[in-house]
């Protein structure tokens, strides 16, 4: 996302792009690194690394003084830089996540002492299924003297602007106090990475013997990294629904341990529970993320969380549709902005017996309660931190796959490889998402979505849109601020509406990987 930011502001508005980090840029593009000037500020690195190098860091030791040190250090940097106060808006990803905690710290201080206008865009929130995150940011509340929480994290102030990137995420700012007002929606910008286009036909025959598929083989592709959030299990059961000679790939392994050691136990498994399924299918030799998707009859994602939803979008640029699970926050703007995502599920019905269905629902809220236990003693009583528990089938008698424990999803994929008569009553009761995966997508609905991303989505139209939002903020900084001594809403949480608006999946908080 940054980095389509910082293509559409260099490329469509001459402007002078400074990418500030932590120090770890081996993932940008040459093409961005040529576009901008990236510099390094040590205080930027998230806690973790940071604690990782220096043994005898800790990430709330004299928070408030790190905060000061980081602030003094950014604009330093930037006058270094020769960037003019009243000429430069500091444009921040992510700052409330818990990666770094002196981050908020850091933002007041450019923004209420040195007058650093200041758009701050929320991708993702520590109060969505981030239990660990936001416990360490309540504590960095107290530790830097700006409890509740809501005021360290969401600063009101007439230097400071928001953005998410769906209006979903921009209701819950609202829902903390945020002003309407000072509150912009700022999707990303969708582009495929630049090149040639693949043969459709030779990306095929590339992926078949990179593989190692048989030659009469077709391929649908996941083109995500394999964390939690993306449901690895449902993606292999999926895949045992495909017409007989597909085969599936998830392209990426995750890097972090936790999420590697959830991803290495599905990557066992499938070869066992789902045998055309394809790990890893990113890293083979002289295949591509475009040869991917050139070779895909259409692309699936079983992610059950995303902070804007890249995979809904891009792949249609490519003339490949999507099969995906809905995510009403993230692609219902999708819809209104009118890409036609005809194929999405709510839900992978799994029948089951009363007492089955039963006690895999409590298994389910024992694990919310488990993921959020660490807060009860930190919030106020009038937080209702509820299992927001997802309507039954129609029947009553079968069960979301997404809501099961992971223990029970590989329960549930091991009956399916064993036993033909289930596996026939689960496609049955399924039915509508088996004629998904198996009919191809009509070349006027591929056509005109293509077209309409293209237009809706892309980097002038995102570049409109960030300048406009840079405006309003110059225009909020220098006009009279009626709302300059109003503060974010104390008694409300963005866990409790999360919890309310937002279904829960397990696999979103898994730690014992068995």
């Amino acid at each position: 996302m940054v980095e389509n930011q910082v293509a559409a502001i260099a490329d469509h508005t001459g402007a002078n792009v400074i990418l500030l980090s932590g120090g770890r840029n081996d993932g940008l593009r040459e093409s961005t690194i040529k576009r901008c000037h990236v510099r390094c500020i040590a205080g930027l690195e998230y806690d973790d690394v940071t604690a990782q190098k220096s043994p005898n860091f800790h990430w709330d030791h004299d928070l408030q003084s790190r905060g000061r040190l980081l602030a003094k250090a950014i604009a330093d940097e930037l006058a270094d830089a020769g960037c003019e106060l009243d000429q430069t808006i500091l444009h921040w990803h992510n700052h409330s996540l818990g990666k770094n905690a002196a981050a908020p710290i850091a933002i007041e201080v450019l923004a209420s002492e040195y007058g650093f206008r200041t758009l701050l865009q929320l991708h993702d929130f520590a109060e969505d299924f981030r239990p660990e995150n936001y416990v360490k940011l309540i504590h960095a509340a107290q530790a830097s003297d700006t409890e509740p929480v809501n005021r360290y994290l969401y600063p009101i102030n007439s230097m400071i602007r928001y953005a998410t990137l769906t209006s979903g995420d921009a209701d819950l700012l609202r829902h903390v106090g945020i002003p309407a007002a000072k509150i912009d929606v700022l999707p990303n910008g969708v582009q495929l990475p630049a090149g040639e286009r693949p043969d459709a036909t030779d990306a095929l025959n590339k992926i078949r013997a990179a593989a190692q598929l048989p030659a009469d083989s077709s391929w649908c592709v996941y083109p995500v990294r394999g964390i939690r959030r993306k449901n690895v299990g449902e993606f292999m059961l999926l895949s045992r629904w495909m017409p007989d000679n597909m085969y599936s790939g998830l392209t990426l392994p995750p890097t972090t341990p936790i999420e590697r050691a959830s991803y290495e136990r599905w990557k066992h498994l499938g070869s066992k529970l789902a045998p055309r399924t394809v790990f890893d299918a990113g890293t083979f030799d002289g295949i591509s993320f475009l040869d991917n998707l050139a070779a895909s009859s259409f692309i699936l994602s079983t992610s059950a969380a995303e902070g804007f939803g890249m995979a809904f979008l891009e792949p249609w640029l490519a003339n490949r549709g999507v099969v995906a699970r809905r995510l009403p926050h993230v692609t219902d703007d999708f819809g209104r902005a009118g890409v036609k995502l005809n194929r999405l599920y709510d839900a992978v019905w799994i029948p089951g017996s009363t007492e089955w269905i039963a006690e895999c629902r409590k298994e389910t809220q024992q694990i919310f309660d488990q993921a959020w236990q660490s807060l009860a003693t930190r919030l106020d009583t009038t937080f209702a931190l509820q299992w927001n528990d997802p309507p039954e089938h129609l029947s009553g008698q079968a069960i979301d796959f997404a809501q099961l424990t992971t223990n029970r999803q590989i329960e549930v994929l091991k009956r399916l490889s064993n036993d033909q008569g289930f596996d026939q009553a689960t496609q049955t009761i399924n039915s509508m998402l088996v004629e998904s995966l198996q009919a191809p997508f009509d070349a006027i609905t591929l056509r005109a979505n293509r077209d309409q991303i293209a237009t809706a989505y892309s980097l002038q139209t995102t570049a409109d849109r960030l300048i406009q939002t840079y405006q309003q903020l110059t225009n909020q900084a220098t006009a009279v601020d009626s709302v300059h001594n109003q503060q974010p809403d104390h008694n409300k949480s963005l866990v409790e509406a999360i919890c309310h608006q937002r279904p829960f999946f397990p696999c979103r908080v898994e730690t014992e990987i068995a």
